[in-house]
């Protein structure tokens, strides 16, 4: 039996992911651990792991770490400054706990996400033990990036801001015995062996990426916590619409699908997070469901068409079970998924800023009928089968275990 650490962002899109991985780990006989923030106790524990919290401020991690810039790329220097100096802050708040907790059991293996903070992957290089990052959404090589290119470190080093925050990850790391300058220490937390919660077709450039990453498809599907969900048997169509939990703050957009469905014979879901206070949507018509959370697997087995925000694990989940997709992106990540969407022909794009009920209206009832975007969805749907799924993660991570451990 292994003993396997994961060090996730404390984020629901980057968690959950993760549960099913473990749970797959657990069946296997394997000990399971996990370094959170407090708030996801209930979940990791009903994924049979231990769990090894820490205190964090919310509303800063929120302010800091979800980017607000509606762009193609991440560009905004002063953004990645803040994310820098939170995760800096956080890893020497959590270092010696965590080096206190797993010194005298040290894990196997590190599942690490590299957009994170440093914790994990400092433990694992100071003291030798494999590390497999886990990603929600898409990896960078020399063919593709989110990120414009940097030509040089030393023109990172010219912005006074960086440069000083630069030296103080560098004395960390010094602090901790790592013996990596900052930039082999940034390669080793962005490279290597990676589980990408992706089929490798939906990657951009996938075909460029190694037998080390492993593009094992959306491992969401097994994950529920928010209740039971009745259909309302009419046999009519149901659109489901979210924006996820965290650029859900947007009561104009929810009253324009309203708008959109008033006098449509469809059902409609609409699932907020709580970025809707009462009243705010004005007068609601019976076909039309307004929820704070919903179970969003059991909805979208009823589902012809889903609106969401264009995140990566929600736009999979979706086409998982046959439900095209209209993404109305956010921020860079969300803007590449949904440029992808289109690409592959699995949905549309519909950019914030020209949301209006008849645009949404047309799309929704455009895509329900369209025969190619169907056929498109059940092609993409099969490349997610094959991808594997928490088995294939679960292999990989089986992969990097020396003999002694493993058995």
């Amino acid at each position: 039996m292994a003993h396997i650490a994961f060090f996730i962002l404390p984020a629901a899109g980057h968690v959950n992911p993760t549960l099913s991985v473990a749970r797959e780990l657990v069946a296997r006989g394997h000990r399971v651990s996990y370094a959170l923030s407090e708030n996801y106790g209930e979940r990791v524990l009903a994924a049979g792991a231990e769990f090894v919290p820490y205190p964090m401020d919310q509303d800063r991690f929120l302010a800091t770490m979800v980017p607000q810039q509606d762009a193609a790329q991440y560009t905004d220097q002063q953004e990645f400054v803040n994310m820098m100096k939170w995760m800096l802050e956080l890893t020497r708040q959590t270092l010696p706990g965590f080096e206190r907790h797993f010194e005298n059991d040290r894990p196997d293996v590190f599942v690490c996400d590299p957009s994170s903070f440093w914790s994990g992957h400092i433990l694992a290089a100071k003291w030798d033990i494999p590390v497999i990052r886990s990603t929600p959404t898409y990896v960078a090589n020399e063919h593709w990036s989110l990120h414009p290119p940097v030509d040089t470190a030393e023109e990172q080093q010219e912005d006074p801001q960086t440069a000083e925050l630069f030296g103080a990850v560098a004395g960390l790391l010094a602090e901790h015995g790592v013996e990596k300058g900052i930039g082999e220490f940034a390669d080793a937390v962005h490279s290597g062996p990676a589980l990408v919660y992706l089929p490798r077709a939906f990657q951009y450039a996938g075909d460029t990426f190694g037998a080390e990453v492993s593009f094992v498809g959306p491992c969401t599907s097994a994950n529920s916590f928010h209740g039971a969900w009745e259909a309302p048997g009419t046999g009519r169509p149901l659109i489901l619409i979210s924006l996820g939990t965290l650029y859900n703050q947007q009561p104009a957009f929810f009253r324009a699908c309203v708008e959109a469905f008033r006098h449509v014979a469809w059902d409609v879901v609409i699932t907020h997070a709580g970025g809707v206070a009462e009243g705010e949507l004005g007068e609601v018509p019976a076909h039309i469901q307004v929820h704070d959370f919903a179970p969003q697997g059991a909805v979208l087995q009823h589902a012809t068409v889903m609106i969401n925000h264009g995140g990566t694990s929600t736009v999979l989940q979706a086409v998982s079970e046959g439900v095209p997709v209209i993404c109305v992106p956010q921020m860079a990540e969300l803007h590449a998924t949904a440029t992808r969407v289109e690409q592959l022909g699995v949905g549309a794009k519909i950019l914030r800023d020209d949301v209006t009920p008849e645009l949404i209206r047309r799309t929704a009832l455009a895509l329900a009928d369209d025969a190619q975007v169907a056929a498109a969805v059940a092609r993409l749907r099969g490349q997610i089968e094959s991808a594997g799924g928490p088995a294939a993660a679960a292999d990989a991570v089986e992969a990097l275990l020396v003999p002694a451990a493993a058995a």
